[in-house]
């Protein structure tokens, strides 16, 4: 073992750690440690099956929804749009009258032009692994082309009751969500 590799007592009586290591921490804290990491990546996985409604699961009334507010009013961070075609419903077997709001929203949300770029800009947005799993009515709505997305866009987007993935196109300044629900949704 290396002169450098020992720790040496101080003063008081602590050990301190070689150069360039961070010292262990003792095993109570250790375990806090760990614990955290795990909470938060157990968190993170929570939030990933949310996301996990497929097109198929989905059913609604077909209506195309043109209208803003009622989509802001849902997830205020959407205010920012100038305009939006959606769509929602249920998931497969449930009815307004199970829940009175729906469980889930696919939306395309024009942005003013070159607000894309400060989006992706501010959230870190990287390229989308796979395009937005929308109703086949909204398709067609879907910016071609490349999208962006990353957790900290999905994060500024949702709300405590609407958990939603984002996919940008800086290309045409649209916002395609797509949207579930909690079952407690005003």
């Amino acid at each position: 073992m290396d002169e450098t590799d020992t720790q040496t007592p101080t003063q008081d009586g602590q050990a301190t750690a070689p150069a360039g290591r961070r010292p262990a921490l003792p095993g109570r804290r250790r375990l806090v440690a760990l614990a955290t990491v795990a909470a938060v990546l157990a968190g993170a996985g929570v939030w990933a099956a949310a996301q996990t409604m497929s097109r198929e699961s989905k059913e609604g009334d077909g209506v195309r929804r043109t209208d803003l507010t009622s989509l802001t009013d849902r997830m205020p961070a959407l205010a920012i749009g100038r305009s939006a075609v959606w769509y929602s419903g249920w998931v497969e077997g449930q009815t307004a009258a199970d829940q009175p709001a729906p469980t889930w929203m696919d939306a395309v949300v024009t942005l003013p032009e070159g607000r894309a770029d400060d989006l992706a800009a501010a959230y870190s947005t990287g390229p989308a692994r796979e395009r937005p799993d929308v109703v086949d009515e909204l398709a067609g709505d879907v910016p071609l082309g490349d999208l962006q997305t990353s957790l900290a866009l999905d994060r500024a987007v949702s709300t405590p009751y609407w958990h939603a993935t984002a996919y940008l196109s800086v290309e045409t300044d649209q916002l395609v969500l797509v949207v579930q629900g909690r079952t407690a949704a005003p």
